[in-house]
């Protein structure tokens, strides 16, 4: 095993906490710069190491100290920060010119006394603002830079909240089970009480259409994305079908079929002529078909390379150039341009499941432990 070397710093009173390990060595250094404590301990095998090493670095980071290192090679963080304690299935975030949104469990005391939190932080962790959402659980926040607002489904009612007013505005109070929201380059997307909303960036709805949900086996299938020139709208309701809509006509263009019970997520690429796709309750993997003649495109060297090939998030960069395949608490990077693995990582301070998203070139996860990342990949 490598040597791992991590320093994190507490902004609030220049306290330093530097922490080591090579093979069975841990090595901590705390205190004042200048007046540090050195402490060492040896453990009967790496993976003992490992485990007290991480341990440690999570103790710190909840008492407030921040790992940031602008140096850091590929698959090492650049920041970690403790958000907040709390996993309520919400782990969004998005990056904006101001920072970089989190979410932030609040307190659920009673069914009258609710509050979930955004907090603003920079790339270095610092908390610039902490503000109170109208309505708990984000399950999405995604920044539109035309309007410099955050678009939100907050527990899937629809929000806007212009950064520079910092007033959010309802679009849609929801009361269905299935909702989502999408930001384009000049329309938005969204779906609320069975309905999907194309807008313009003015809010002004240019078409919409309604749509019927099924379950299978206590879920309903749904999943929605709208393509980068925002001309169609992909939308799973039922089993093994996807329909293409096209957003000024809300008229169906083409239904992808296929054996898939439901689909996660999706995602358009290759100039909106490739819908990239994660199956649920099927191969709980990867699929990519061809726009529009529906064709199923199979890329083997995109696929995880370990036995099993499920996969839980996916997500590109802005030019998707770069696609992150995540599987539990690893994360593959590919060249997606060429379809080749760049390489892997593991992601740190997670239980079970994290939620990634670039940011610019780099990738940041809100993980369900509480914590915030940016990793250099």
């Amino acid at each position: 095993m490598d040597t791992i070397y991590h320093s994190l710093t507490d902004a609030s009173t220049s306290k330093v906490f530097n922490i080591t390990i090579a093979g069975t060595n841990v090595t901590t250094e705390s205190g004042m710069p200048g007046k540090t404590r050195v402490t060492e301990k040896v453990f009967a095998d790496s993976s003992e190491a490992l485990k007290f090493f991480y341990k440690k670095e999570w103790e710190m980071l909840k008492k407030g100290f921040v790992l940031y290192n602008e140096d850091a090679k590929a698959g090492q963080p650049v920041l970690h920060c403790f958000i907040g304690a709390g996993y309520t299935g919400s782990l969004s975030f998005d990056a904006t010119p101001k920072g970089i949104y989190v979410y932030k469990h609040g307190s659920y005391d009673s069914a009258d006394s609710q509050q979930d939190f955004i907090v603003l932080i920079d790339t270095q962790g610092n908390v610039l603002e902490t503000i109170l959402l109208p309505k708990i659980l984000p399950w999405d926040i995604q920044y539109d830079a035309a309007t410099d607002t955050l678009l939100l489904d907050l527990d899937h009612s629809i929000y806007t909240f212009d950064l520079k007013s910092s007033v959010f505005t309802e679009l849609e109070n929801n009361e269905s089970w299935t909702s989502f929201i999408a930001v384009g380059s000049e329309k938005n997307a969204y779906a609320a009480n069975e309905t999907v909303y194309i807008a313009d960036k003015e809010n002004n709805i240019v078409s919409s259409w309604t749509y019927d949900t099924i379950t299978i086996m206590g879920t309903t299938p749904f999943a929605a994305q709208l393509s980068e020139n925002g001309a169609m709208l992909a939308l799973h309701t039922q089993k093994g079908e996807i329909q293409l809509y096209d957003t000024v006509t809300a008229a169906i263009i083409v239904i992808i079929t296929g054996d898939f019970p439901m689909i996660a997520q999706m995602e358009f690429a290759g100039n909106d002529e490739l819908l990239v796709v994660r199956e649920t309750q099927g191969s709980w993997g990867m699929r990519y078909f061809e726009i529009p003649t529906c064709k199923e495109v199979k890329y083997p060297s995109l696929k995880v390379p370990e036995y099993t090939k499920d996969v839980n998030k996916f997500c590109f960069n802005a030019d998707k150039s770069r696609l992150a395949i995540i599987q539990r608490a690893t994360a593959y990077i590919y060249d997606f341009t060429n379809k080749k693995l760049l390489h892997s990582f593991a992601i740190d301070h997670s239980v079970k499941t994290v939620q990634p998203k670039f940011v610019g070139n780099l990738l940041g996860f809100r993980t369900d432990y509480g914590c915030f990342s940016i990793y250099n990949v």
